[in-house]
């Protein structure tokens, strides 16, 4: 019963709070509707007009909040209501008896962004979780990176934090990541490189090759072990390992710059390879997807692996080694070519043959360098591969 109590005090507090009857939003006005414009008048460059309308989203936002909370409070506080204890589902099919259509749209709302399960199938807890949605962190961001274009810094630094502090109620999770490389970018431009290591960090940080200590997780020092190995050839290192993180590929590629610029090689080269492992794996499967005849081969061994995971050898290869085929293959698809050239892949190449230089995995760097020299989408790179070929030879 204690616990029912304080259920329900919790809704009556809230309702205190709204004692004046909110107004019904506009189904036609809605928040997201105005930030749906906000973000158009962005795209236009009406700076001004993006921030005056993303204000609007939040305070309609508010109101709507505002609204849900006064509709809960009106129907949660019968006591017919109550009697049935704290339970979502018991608590909807009261509301379903008494017609009180506003709230069940409000718990229906909720219950598209957060599972029962997720919400303990506690009511108090919906009403809790609605009112989180006071704050607005796609507002936020939006304010961020308008204030960033205005080079005001710390109002767009207090802005992104505040959406990356309310991250867990954006309406696409995976926005969380936008927010982060936005916060880099800031903090790189306001030369705050331990900002700027911290959310980029965090952009890779559920990938789980690197832990919380920032040490090397277990994939990544097999994939270090076997590039250390006298055997190990570029062919290989593509046949064995692959990642598919793609939405760390940027964070992978400027860590592991910024590392090298600050002397951690060994940092570096865990950044450099997983880049390298994620950018192989992305365009190769891209490849796939229009040539599904098409195999990936270790030409030195023979070792051709099948679309279901099964090995096949001694199969014949050409005396290309299947690095620069790979190359050839991805070259042959614009958009695929184009891809790489607009996420950095070719420089990222480029770099990871400098880093794998520099770690003294040697044959594994002239390798990136000839295979770069023989066949690159991008004619700048391709010449610097072939600069730094003839520098080793």
């Amino acid at each position: 019963m204690k616990k029912l109590f304080a259920v329900f005090a919790f809704v009556s507090i809230v309702g205190a709070v709204f004692a004046q009857t909110p107004k019904k939003p506009e189904i036609t006005s809605l928040s997201w509707m105005t930030l749906q414009d906000a973000q158009l008048s962005y795209e236009q460059g009406d700076f001004g007009e993006a921030v005056r309308l993303v204000d609007t989203a939040k305070s309609k936002r508010r109101d709507e909040v505002a609204w849900s909370l006064y509709v809960l409070n009106q129907a949660l506080n019968p006591s017919a209501v109550q009697v049935v204890g704290d339970n979502i589902d018991a608590v909807v099919e009261v509301l379903k008896e008494r017609n009180a259509e506003d709230a069940l749209t409000v718990i229906h709302d909720v219950l598209v962004k957060r599972s029962q399960e997720e919400l303990n199938y506690s009511t108090a807890k919906l009403v809790k979780t609605v009112a989180l949605y006071e704050e607005y962190p796609e507002a936020d961001f939006m304010l961020g990176k308008l204030y960033m274009l205005e080079g005001e810094y710390v109002l767009a630094d207090a802005f992104l934090t505040r959406a990356w502090e309310h991250a867990d109620i954006l309406d696409i999770p995976d926005q969380r990541f936008d927010i982060l490389y936005q916060m880099a970018y800031l903090a790189k431009l306001q030369k705050d490189y331990e900002k700027f290591e911290k959310s980029l960090l965090l952009v890779i940080a559920s990938d789980g090759y690197v832990n919380s200590a920032g040490e090397d997780g277990t994939f990544i020092k097999a994939v270090k072990r076997s590039i250390n190995a006298s055997d190990m050839t570029l062919d290989k290192l593509f046949l064995l390992y692959r990642s598919t993180a793609y939405t760390s590929l940027s964070a992978y590629y400027q860590l592991a710059n910024y590392y090298r610029d600050n002397g951690k090689q060994e940092k570096a080269l865990t950044m450099s390879t997983l880049a390298a492992l994620i950018a192989f794996t992305r365009m190769y499967e891209a490849v796939k997807e229009r040539d599904m005849e098409y195999v990936y081969a270790d030409r030195e061994t023979d070792i051709y692996r099948q679309p279901n995971g099964a090995v096949l050898k001694n199969v014949s290869s050409s005396k290309k080694s299947n690095f620069v085929r790979y190359l050839e293959k991805v070259g042959e698809y614009y958009e695929i070519a184009d891809w790489g050239a607009r996420n950095g892949v070719w420089e990222g190449f480029y770099n990871y043959a400098q880093i794998l230089y520099e770690s003294d995995c040697k044959v594994l760097s002239e390798g990136m360098y000839s295979s770069l020299s023989q066949f690159c989408p991008e004619d700048f790179w391709r010449n610097l591969a072939l600069s730094e070929l003839l520098k080793i030879y």
